[in-house]
């Protein structure tokens, strides 16, 4: 699950067991869970799920481990290797339950879990960050590849995604090189509820394929296991007792999941569909094994016409999505932990854990922001709790698999509702519904209880909110994150645009000036000409921007004015305020173009004419 990073304050709010961050657009959700800023007393109120022996984070940071002592390295280690072996059997069941979204066996996802946190755990730029197989990624696959015609299978088109794992680890490395990184500040928080959202409801409906064609007593008996899972894993962190937060609840639903399945479900004379039943582990696929190697896989589907297309598309949304969540984890991390990130690195580790992921017939991967924000708030600031839940998801699919194989699908439906119900940014709705509402003075009136409609909704934003939700949902994450972005890029170019004033005065030597306060932009520039009174103004003519003009468009606009004052042989000069000396402009067009209708007002860029004879 995702939360959007800015305003993010480490949070004295709800934390639900597996994904969520609450945030001030839905701190009203807080009300619902029973904790609130006035009532929380840190981990004794219940509402963050914690290690064992996980030191709470007093926001100063931790000790560099040279400064350590050699009791402080040994709870150190301690702590990191409870927390990582606490969130492996989180990551376990997700990675799997996302392995049936991506419409691929459940080996792909977990291999990919464990490659992919060794690498950025050991090589990335934010240590205390959990990396494996994600519903983001999950959810790009699944739009390339139908759910597959036998039970267990694969879709067809597997093919295509290892190659398209791989490209995605080649573009992330290029983004590494030219610095990317640091645009992840131009998405807005309009775009990430949305993205919340949108990924919040495709997960969920995913959830309602294993329920598909079944009836009678197996339906009832599979809802009975979803719903147990969900209660279970909601509940169970909020018991006031410290035996409750030893080990997470997504591991206790699936446990009671299976005691009810083979303990009462099948003794009764009836039974649901396992692991087992719908996509075996076996001994053939506990190792890696490059996907051009395995026998499993048709390679000739690669040298089909329309592959390289795919391979291209799907590559280069696998790695849009996987940087923009990464980079947003690692802020929310950074807040956590109080140390310092590299982006870059992150960025690079991940492209070459994605590489080999795909290789080794993985899915690919990226940060997880519910299991990392765990691991920070439990006091995960190393490397070693990373690494330990990576070995430990190698070792359960390695050594484990039989167990993994008695998991009821139905239970993981359930862990899956959980995380959708704490992925869905549920203050985004009522902001929404604020900004159809006319005034504060009827939000206000509309307040019922611990529902409060937020005051101030800005129209605007409710409808990027809502367009990326449903683009997400209609088409993907990524056309509908860079649409919300072009949306609000839009609106704040207009907005800009109309804050810009021209005023004129008479000097005293008869000169006019004008001065332009605010930007010169494209959005600006068009119908710059008009604020000026060309044919009345005298000889002398003075213009002084308060702001340095902004790109080509600008530019072009100073030079359409400058050639309409020497067209009625009047002259302007340009200058910046605390210039010394007349503007020369730096992306003025190239000379040399026709202007053969300047007399009627049009202007080609570049064209100065000749002053005529008095």
């Amino acid at each position: 699950s995702l939360v959007s990073h800015r305003r993010l304050s480490v949070l004295p709010y709800h934390v639900g067991p597996m994904d969520a961050v609450v945030d001030d657009v839905s701190r009203a959700q807080d009300v619902e869970y029973g904790c609130t800023p006035a009532s929380h007393t840190g981990r004794r109120c219940g509402c963050i799920p914690s290690a064992p022996t996980a030191a709470v984070n007093t926001g100063l940071g931790p000790l560099p481990w040279a400064e350590m002592s050699k009791a402080q390295r040994v709870a150190h280690v301690k702590t990191e290797v409870l927390l990582g072996i606490t969130i492996t059997f989180a990551q376990v069941p997700e990675s799997v339950a996302f392995a049936f979204l991506a419409h691929v066996r459940p080996p792909v996802a977990l291999h990919a879990a464990w490659i992919v946190g060794l690498i950025c755990a050991a090589l990335g730029g934010r240590p205390g960050m959990i990396n494996g197989a994600t519903g983001a990624f999950a959810a790009i696959i699944a739009t390339f590849i139908p759910p597959p015609s036998t039970v267990g299978g694969n879709g067809e088109g597997i093919e295509l995604v290892f190659p398209s794992v791989i490209f995605a680890g080649v573009l992330m490395g290029a983004l590494w090189l030219v610095g990317g990184a640091r645009y992840i500040t131009l998405i807005p928080e309009s775009v990430m509820a949305g993205f919340c959202n949108g990924l919040a409801i495709v997960i969920g409906l995913a959830q309602l394929h294993p329920f598909r064609g079944k009836s009678g007593p197996e339906l009832g008996c599979m809802l009975t296991i979803t719903l147990i899972s969900m209660l279970t894993m909601e509940f169970v962190p909020r018991i006031p007792c410290k035996y409750s937060k030893l080990v997470p609840s997504s591991l206790v639903a699936i446990v009671s999941a299976i005691i009810v399945e083979f303990g009462i479900v099948r003794p009764s004379g009836f039974r649901t569909d396992t692991i087992g039943d719908v996509a075996q582990f076996t001994s053939e696929s506990v190792y890696p094994t490059p996907f051009f190697l395995d026998s499993q896989y048709d390679m000739g589907v690669l040298w089909k016409p329309h592959a390289l297309g795919i391979i291209v598309q799907q590559g280069f949304m696998l790695c849009a999505v996987g940087v923009i969540e990464s980079l947003l984890t690692t802020e929310v991390v950074t807040e956590l932990v109080k140390t310092p990130a590299d982006s870059a690195a992150v960025v690079s580790s991940m492209g070459l854990a994605n590489v080999l992921s795909g290789m080794l017939g993985g899915m690919g991967g990226n940060a997880m922001i519910g299991l990392s924000t765990i691991n920070g708030l439990n006091g995960g600031t190393g490397r070693i709790a990373p690494i330990t839940t990576a070995v430990g998801v190698m070792v359960c699919i390695v050594r484990a698999y039989p167990l993994l194989n008695l998991i009821p699908v139905s239970a993981l439906a359930g862990v899956m509702v959980v995380v959708v119900v704490h992925t869905f940014k549920w203050g985004s709705v009522a902001y929404m519904l604020s900004a159809f509402v006319p005034s504060d003075d009827h939000r206000q009136r509309a307040s019922v209880g611990p529902f409060r409609l937020p005051l101030g909704a800005d129209r605007y934003d409710a409808f990027i909110m809502a367009f990326v939700t449903v683009t997400t949902v209609v088409t993907n994450l990524v056309y509908a994150v860079f649409g919300g972005v072009v949306l609000a890029a839009i609106r704040y170019a207009w907005d800009t645009s109309q804050q810009l004033v021209v005023d004129d005065v008479i000097l005293p030597d008869g000169a006019k000036r004008y001065t332009a306060r605010g930007d010169l932009f494209f959005a600006t520039a068009m119908r710059f000409h008009t604020r000026f009174t060309v044919d009345e103004d005298p000889e002398c003519v003075e213009l002084i921007l308060d702001r340095p003009v902004a790109d080509y468009s600008a530019a072009v606009a100073l030079d359409k004015l400058r050639a309409m004052y020497t067209q009625r042989n009047k002259e302007l000069v340009i200058t910046h305020a605390g210039a010394s000396g007349p503007l020369h402009l730096k992306h003025a067009p190239p000379k040399g173009y026709d202007n053969d209708d300047q007399d009627r007002g049009h202007y080609v860029p570049g064209v100065v004419p000749k002053r005529s004879e008095p």
